[in-house]
């Protein structure tokens, strides 16, 4: 006799019933309609709901394996960067510069800095003039008449007229005054400023060239008017100089106390006179040892997890990985640069720092790590673009091809891990139908 299944049983007993029904698959003798009963159809709703958690799981699981993969390959090719002869950043390149004397002379090196040793004497550092005027009474009535004052001012071998005006029963604290401000307003490469005495009730005029150096020594010569005898505004008490120094035995002068060399590579500023003292640039060995114990830790990351996740994320992760390592075994392994067991790397620092300093005993040395990593074949330059590829490709791209539903459904994710959810739902729903049947 013929009959119908009662859906509504289903859907009192299994509220998803709806979204788990299409799992009722013709291929699949079980769920069949020649086999499905009122008898078995509790059973067979229970796998349907089963199973769909199951494929629902599935590819939740592969996908966050594979962000995370993309997000320790961020870090890793990062961290490459740094070690490879390419990128501004390369820490190979990076120079430190340091002085004997730092007191009497600091120093800075820019990347691509020559590696070299330098004796410099220091024997007269570059001063800027300055002038200090008379001494005068800041209350007292100025013996100045009353007009308009003017005088030049040559500066550098530029003339410039300056001039101020003093009226009746100003002070010579207001002469003073009036007088900075004229000279400053110029704008000619020298500051005024009045320096008052409280205790001994006096205003004097200071003037101080703005830079160093002889080119830049200044005059001041009454015009019209004798503000600049009244004032002594052009008493020099300092006077302009370059700075005389030698470098390696070659004598050299310089407007400023910094002097370039090296193609503008090496600054040396000299803050005081000094003999013989020693200016050394190397290579920045802690940089280089920083970042090469980053690239290791980021190395090991990505390889730890890719191994901890061998069901989701494609073997060729930890292949790539460690085959790279093999192309710079001995290079490596000649720095303290081991593989574990593991597969995993190890760093003996004593024998990293040995191999990163810059002395002629161990030149070679130096040279053997910056092959290692930023040579051909390099370990930073191979693992950095295998770390980019895996970055910056579909997640799909690293999963484990053996893995079901990868190949059907994670194709609806980018390397963000983002999804469109009613795509996955249609992409999981395999071929067949809905059980509401005459048997």
């Amino acid at each position: 006799m013929a009959g119908y299944i009662d859906t509504s049983y289903m859907y009192m007993m299994y509220p998803y019933y709806s979204d788990y029904s299409y799992l009722f698959n013709m291929s699949n003798p079980l769920t069949s309609l020649s086999n499905i009963s009122s008898d078995n159809i509790s059973q067979i709703a229970q796998q349907a709901l089963y199973t769909d958690m199951y494929n629902q799981q599935l590819p939740m699981q592969t996908t966050n394996a594979l962000v995370m993969l993309n997000s320790y390959a961020n870090n890793l090719a990062e961290a490459a960067s740094q070690l490879q002869l390419t990128s501004p950043d390369n820490v190979f390149n990076q120079m430190v510069a340091t002085s004997s004397d730092p007191n009497s002379i600091s120093v800075s090196a820019q990347p691509g800095a020559t590696a070299s040793t330098y004796n410099v004497t220091v024997n007269q550092l570059a001063m800027a003039q300055q002038n200090n005027g008379t001494s005068l009474s800041s209350n007292s009535v100025t013996s100045l008449t009353p007009g308009t004052y003017s005088f030049k001012a040559q500066v550098g071998g530029q003339q410039y007229n300056i001039s101020f005006n003093v009226n009746q029963g100003d002070t010579n604290q207001t002469v003073l005054d009036n007088m900075a401000q004229a000279i400053n307003s110029a704008n000619i490469g020298v500051t005024a400023i009045v320096n008052n005495n409280p205790y001994l009730g006096t205003s004097q005029l200071e003037i101080n060239a703005n830079n160093t150096g002889t080119n830049n020594a200044f005059t001041l010569t009454d015009v019209n008017g004798n503000a600049v005898s009244y004032t002594g505004a052009n008493t020099v008490t300092v006077e302009a100089t370059n700075a005389n120094y030698t470098i390696n035995g070659v004598s050299g002068t310089s407007q400023t106390n910094t002097v370039n060399v090296d193609n503008n590579n090496l600054s040396m500023t000299f803050n005081k006179t000094v003999s013989n003292a020693t200016v050394t640039v190397a290579p920045d060995t802690q940089s280089i040892s920083n970042s090469i114990n980053n690239f290791v830790n980021n190395y090991n990351d990505l390889l730890t997890y890719a191994n901890q996740n061998q069901q989701y994320i494609s073997p060729l992760v930890v292949s790539e990985l460690t085959q790279n390592y093999e192309y710079q075994a001995s290079n490596l392994q000649a720095i303290g640069i081991t593989q574990n067991p593991d597969m995993t790397l190890s760093v003996d620092q004593n024998a990293l720092n040995n191999a990163i300093q810059n002395n002629n005993a161990i030149q070679n040395n130096f040279s053997t790590a910056q092959a290692a990593f930023s040579g051909f074949d390099g370990l930073a330059v191979n693992v950095g673009q295998f770390a980019w590829r895996i970055a910056e490709s579909p997640l799909t791209d690293y999963a484990n091809e053996t893995m079901p539903l990868v190949n059907n459904n994670m194709g609806i994710y980018d390397s963000t891990g983002m999804l469109d959810a009613s795509l996955i739902q249609t992409m999981l729903m395999p071929s067949g139908q809905f059980i509401n049947s005459l048997i």
